[in-house]
């Protein structure tokens, strides 16, 4: 059993990156160009409980408004809350922006630490963010688990999601683990938020035209 899962595993992550090849969204979100810890952290703060098309569309205003942590947090609230109102939420954002800034410039000198201690230790940081700026700032090839990821997890390969409090269960973070090829991470992280959004969707998942269908264990209930 262990044998046929490992190869599925392996199989999916070979049609993720083959999928990723012509369906690359990176020239659309401009911080996915950019190794940045500032700008990758920064995107990771403001992804949460946005789309990507709503960042995408005011990513150009913030950098340019703010162009590091110094700066935001010597910024006027007033002018933070402005630029990030577009956003939504952006009383709570601004906030999180201040106090995340203070603690990267009082403990680690104003750069985005590298490990994921660290990182943990950072205001409203958990494991999906760490692994993303280790990720996508360092080439670290770890996985993310998030409700997107988990979704896909969970039809692909049965993974049991019965609440929200699993995603950070230890079982389901090293499945995810096991999926990232080696030296490739960054690419397949791109490639399983992209597919989650694209293809299998939270409603009406594109099925028919999945390449994943048949190793998918939900197109073939």
């Amino acid at each position: 059993m262990k044998d046929h899962i490992k190869k599925k595993q392996s199989c999916f992550s070979k049609i993720l990156l083959i999928w990723r090849k012509k369906n690359n969204f990176d020239s659309l979100y401009q911080w996915r160009n950019s190794k940045s810890r500032y700008k990758v952290l920064l995107s990771e703060v403001l992804l949460k409980k946005t789309t990507r098309k709503q960042v995408a569309a005011e990513w150009s205003s913030i950098t340019r408004n703010f162009k590091s942590f110094e700066e935001i947090r010597e910024a006027d609230l007033r002018k933070l809350k402005k630029v990030l109102k577009p956003l939504g939420l952006e009383n709570t954002r601004s906030k999180h922006l201040k106090q995340l800034s203070k603690k990267i410039i009082s403990e680690f000198s104003g750069k985005v630490p590298g490990t994921k201690k660290d990182l943990l230790s950072l205001p409203g940081v958990g494991p999906y963010t760490a692994n993303a700026v280790l990720c996508f700032a360092f080439d670290h090839d770890v996985s993310m688990l998030d409700v997107n990821i988990l979704r896909v997890l969970k039809r692909v390969f049965s993974v049991d999601a019965k609440n929200s409090r699993e995603r950070t269960g230890k079982m389901l973070w090293e499945f995810a683990e096991s999926l990232p090829p080696k030296g490739r991470g960054r690419e397949f992280n791109y490639a399983i938020l992209d597919f989650a959004g694209e293809v299998c969707t939270a409603r009406s998942p594109k099925c028919g035209s999945c390449p994943m269908r048949k190793i998918c264990d939900y197109v073939q209930l």
